[in-house]
């Protein structure tokens, strides 16, 4: 499961967020849709839940949100904006 890096600093500014990398030097500006996503990478949440709650608010077909979201995701991954968690739980020692 992917979830957003802590090390990101980011704020939501009208519906939209930005991010900034300060390690990198970099800020990323998502759009309204880019910014649901974000907001959605908890790490609570799976890719499905992330494209129903797209499909929720918005008119696009779940096959297009689904390839939206994985461009996002992508993008932001090759980033270094998102950080992989384990989604197993893990067994008391």
């Amino acid at each position: 499961m992917l979830k957003r890096n802590d090390a990101i600093l980011w704020r939501e500014l009208d519906g939209e967020a930005v991010l900034l990398d300060s390690r990198a030097g970099c800020s990323y500006n998502l759009n309204q849709v880019g910014t649901m996503i974000w907001k959605m990478l908890d790490g609570t949440h799976e890719i499905a839940a992330i494209v129903a709650a797209i499909c929720a608010s918005y008119e696009v077909e779940p096959e297009q949100a689904l390839h939206d979201v994985q461009q996002l995701l992508d993008e932001l991954d090759s980033n270094n904006l998102l950080v992989r968690t384990s989604s197993a739980i893990q067994p008391p020692a």
